[in-house]
């Protein structure tokens, strides 16, 4: 018979000692450091970590046999970077997340929520709510209902599946092509082009019109647009939850915590 689900809440009330100190990192040094202060002037056991550093000091951690709990702040741009290092810190096991970010319905973020070590949380300007965030975090509480993580996830294999037609589209095109796309992209203009791959103006937009059919992109910009989003770094392709410890393992981890 299959061991009961583990009350994390319950574990954790039972414990004894002080609470665990919550990592705060972000992509952004400031906004952590920013993040660290106030939640401090509150009681928070909370602790900046530099963001590059993160794997590495994690990594050297990880003898001490406990669960580490970190608070990613992502204000602003940086998801798509933001969501393959997330991946690849959940990668190391033993670590539970709590992404805080004012673009909580990206897409991208359905790449790491088919794992319940992470939860995606809207950011907020209420510090009370931001400690709250960090107590429920150490206390094992699920931060996101099921069904937005469903949603999440939903949207992320939709977007993927639309990448990889823009992916199937883009490789129909020729070498030559793809050149002239890809100079287009970088901000060049036609003649700059023809100058750069010794051809005439004219023979640069024969090329456009005919890479634009294949892209199906009515104008040149959204065939630059397309080529972009092909390029793109972060989509989450490769971001593979990791393996969940059976209940036991996982009980035991609890404890340690």
């Amino acid at each position: 018979m299959a061991a009961p689900p583990v009350d994390v809440r319950a574990k954790r009330s039972r414990a004894t000692g002080p609470a665990p100190v919550v990592w705060v990192v972000s992509p952004h040094r400031l906004v952590a450091q920013a993040v660290v202060a106030a939640l401090q002037s509150t009681g928070a056991r909370v602790q900046f970590h530099a963001w590059e550093n993160l794997r590495d000091e994690l990594s050297s951690s990880k003898d001490e046999g406990r669960v580490r709990h970190l608070l990613v702040v992502i204000d602003g741009g940086g998801q798509a970077a933001a969501v393959e290092e997330i991946g690849r810190v959940l990668a190391l096991g033993d670590v539970r997340v709590a992404v805080v970010t004012s673009l909580p319905s990206d897409p991208g973020w359905g790449a790491l929520v088919a794992d319940p070590a992470v939860d995606i949380v809207m950011m907020t300007t209420s510090l009370s709510q931001l400690h709250e965030v960090v107590d429920r975090l150490v206390a094992g509480d699920r931060l996101m209902e099921q069904e937005r993580r469903q949603e999440l996830r939903a949207a992320w294999i939709e977007a993927l599946d639309k990448r990889q037609q823009l992916v199937q589209r883009v490789e129909t095109l020729s070498g030559q092509q793809r050149r002239v796309l890809e100079l287009l992209a970088s901000g060049r203009r036609v003649p700059e082009v023809a100058q750069l791959l010794g051809i005439t103006d004219g023979t640069v937009r024969s090329h456009v019109k005919s890479l634009r059919a294949k892209l199906g992109a009515k104008t040149q910009l959204e065939a630059v647009a397309i080529l972009r989003q092909v390029q793109q770094v972060g989509t989450g392709a490769g971001v593979v939850p990791r393996q969940r410890a059976a209940p036991a393992d996982a009980e035991r981890a609890v404890e340690r915590g």
